[in-house]
């Protein structure tokens, strides 16, 4: 009985410790559900973060996809992609807007490739931070580099040749970009229906872009400020769409 009671004495430190780590493991994984986990650093070494949770209640999803029609370029071949109703697509540009439990937000543009695990931010509206005063925390916007989707980072119906809300969106991102000190990214967004993602427009379409005045496009080449980079993870999950899936969105 003596012994029974040793072994056992020996092997709860043991069980403890493992039951510990266990819900160490849990939480951190449950906390990496809806964050956003960026560090920016400038050209000096100095550093600054860019995180968050995300707030589900006014993040209604975690971006939308649309089937991608115009042209692209790798080298020297250029590529026009059109897209119809009832075919299969594998390129989709997708536009993401998050809200942070502070207040803050982030917005994501990119092309989507069904066929590849990486990308190209957009161009003109890659990605933008709007800081927060507040916490001193600085508006950050790129326009440049690469955003890793893996596998299954991207819940995209390559199907569907409508507009489709994201229920998740699992991302790295590796940018280069700039912290504001000029220019107007700290300003809250709202959406606008177009055709151009230049312009927007009263018509109905199947694409939205970001916008400050109801006219025009947002263009994150309005700020500037020291270079940085810009790199990180994107975890976020739905609280309207189930985890998994995707939806169309009626336009």
């Amino acid at each position: 009985m003596a012994s029974k009671k040793m072994v056992f004495s020996k092997l709860l430190p043991v069980a403890t410790a493992a039951l510990i780590a266990s819900a160490f493991l849990i939480s951190c994984n449950n906390n990496n559900i809806n964050k956003v986990d960026l560090t920016a650093t400038g050209a000096d070494g100095t550093q600054f973060n860019i995180t968050g949770e995300i707030d589900k209640t006014n993040t209604s999803n975690c971006g939308t996809a649309s089937p991608y029609s115009g042209s692209t370029t790798t080298g020297t071949t250029t590529t026009t992609t059109t897209t119809s109703s009832g075919s299969t697509n594998s390129l989709f540009t997708v536009n993401s807007r998050m809200y942070f439990t502070t207040g803050a937000f982030i917005t994501l543009k990119f092309l989507y490739d069904s066929t590849q695990n990486q990308g190209s931010v957009d161009s003109q509206q890659g990605f933008s931070f709007s800081g927060l005063p507040l916490l001193n925390e600085p508006a950050v916007v790129a326009n440049f580099g690469k955003i890793f989707w893996g596998g299954s980072g991207v819940p995209v119906d390559t199907g569907n040749s409508g507009t489709q809300a994201l229920s998740y969106l699992t991302v790295t991102l590796n940018l280069v970009g700039n912290k504001v000190t000029s220019g107007s990214a700290g300003l809250a967004l709202s959406q606008c229906y177009t055709t151009d993602f230049i312009h927007c427009t009263s018509a109905t379409s199947s694409s939205m872009c970001y916008t400050q005045d109801g006219i025009n496009c947002y263009n994150t080449n309005t700020a500037s400020g020291p270079t940085v980079t810009i790199k990180g993870d994107i975890n976020c999950t739905s609280n309207s769409i189930p985890s998994g899936s995707s939806s169309t969105t009626s336009q």
